[in-house]
């Protein structure tokens, strides 16, 4: 996506209403090839959607980090 396609999309208004809200729900495929759905904290910085969750939860280091992409 452009950068403007982005900015389109984050202000309609159910995007506003999502980012609204401080918990949604992660789905991955966990190691072991199972899905798992769980929720999880979030917030938006104005710039980033930033995840938050403990350093030992079960869904780290999966999915592989995409930093730097």
């Amino acid at each position: 996506m452009q950068p403007n396609e982005i900015i389109e999309v984050l202000n309609r208004p159910i995007s506003q209403e999502m980012l609204a809200r401080d918990v949604t729900r992660l789905a991955y495929v966990a190691k072991d090839g199972t899905p798992r759905n769980v929720p999880i904290a979030f917030t938006w910085n104005g710039s980033h959607i930033v995840m938050c969750t403990t350093k030992n939860a079960p869904k780290l280091p999966w999915p592989p980090s995409r930093t730097g992409s």
